[in-house]
């Protein structure tokens, strides 16, 4: 009899109160990908034609840091719908400016994230009009994922860095990563310098 009273208690008890609240997990948002198609970009102060995403827009550089780009073929390409933004600098090769300050300052900029990086991979690049590059794939908890310089090693030497818009949680975007990595693979293999 105790036992069945004990039972009743419990159960009038329990039944008066609202449901404890429990903390649901972090969701990501939804990414709808845009389809992969190119279109080429031109432009009269930029002395080489490349394709890209024809979901991107594209925009001259005209001042860097309160300060007029150093050549009026800085741009660059907005990826909106991956909230990510690729800097393009482009430099004539001269007295001042050698192949080999170039492509150590490209070093230096890549070099500048190993404090955070965890892996950083170096490729070859070599695309189908014969000019070549480097590509550095950056991975960890680092500003740009990718960075890369195209030239063909007389006249003309090509720099870009891949940005996100936002602070970025590096496992949530790592399929973003690989769907940009794609579309980097095509501009640079599609750089013809005129």
């Amino acid at each position: 009899m105790r036992f069945l009273i004990v039972v009743l208690i419990l159960i009038v008890v329990s039944c008066g109160k609202d449901p404890i609240a429990q903390p649901r997990p972090h969701q990501y948002p939804r990414i709808t990908y845009p389809v992969q198609e190119y279109i080429t970009y031109e432009n009269d102060e930029c002395p080489f034609v490349l394709d890209i995403p024809a979901y991107a827009k594209t925009e001259k550089k005209k001042l860097l840091f309160d300060e007029v780009a150093a050549d009026p073929c800085w741009f660059d390409v907005s990826l909106e719908e991956l909230n990510a933004t690729l800097h393009c600098s482009y430099y004539p090769i001269s007295k001042d400016n050698t192949l080999d300050k170039l492509v150590n300052d490209a070093f230096t900029m890549a070099s500048k994230h190993n404090v955070k990086a965890s892996f950083r991979e170096e490729y070859v690049i070599k695309n189908k009009a014969g000019h070549s590059g480097l590509m550095f794939k950056i991975n960890g908890p680092v500003a740009t994922p990718f960075q890369f310089y195209m030239t063909d090693s007389i006249r003309h030497f090509l720099r870009g860095s891949l940005y996100f818009d936002e602070r970025v949680n590096q496992d949530s975007i790592s399929p973003i990563v690989d769907f940009i990595e794609e579309d980097l693979d095509v501009m640079l293999n599609s750089l013809e310098w005129r």
